[in-house]
């Protein structure tokens, strides 16, 4: 599953990441790594992954539903956010941006759901005429395509 969303994610991450004081990005989806773009090895990508879910996992035991996690360390902050099976584990360097990224880290998740969730439970026959509409102008004429559609069975 990875293979077939990792360019699209990464593509995001890599805009997200070029927006500020941010260091590193992680992508994971459940105990899986997806996108490292940590400044760490993968296997200390995977473990980070792995030790946030385990956290989140203990205080949702407890009754508590955990949405972020904000850890200060001397010259970097992490940020991890969370959305269904997904999290987003964010250094940056300013505290002051944490509340932005948090914001920023929950948009990309809603959006990185929504892709994965079509990944998983991909339709039978793909897209349709029915999933599409013909652009006509003011007279009826045919429009030219503004973008190009790119359907499930190509990302």
């Amino acid at each position: 599953m990875a293979t077939k969303i990792v360019p699209t994610l990464r593509a995001a991450l890599e805009r997200l990441k070029h927006g500020g004081t941010i260091n590193g990005l992680l992508l994971g989806w459940r105990g899986q790594v997806l996108v490292n773009l940590l400044p760490y090895e993968d296997f200390r990508a995977e473990r980070l992954v792995q030790e946030v879910r385990d956290a989140r996992d203990h205080f949702s035991e407890g009754g508590r539903d955990v949405e972020s996690f904000w850890f200060g360390f001397a010259g970097v902050h992490a940020l991890v956010v969370f959305r269904g099976d997904c999290s987003l584990t964010i250094l940056h360097a300013l505290d002051a941006d944490v509340d932005f990224l948090t914001c920023c880290g929950s948009a990309f998740l809603e959006d990185a759901q929504t892709l994965i969730g079509a990944l998983l439970t991909p339709s039978d026959d793909g897209m349709s005429e029915a999933d599409t509409q013909e652009l006509l102008d003011h007279a009826g004429m045919r429009l030219p395509p503004p973008t190009n559609l790119l359907g499930r069975e190509l990302i």
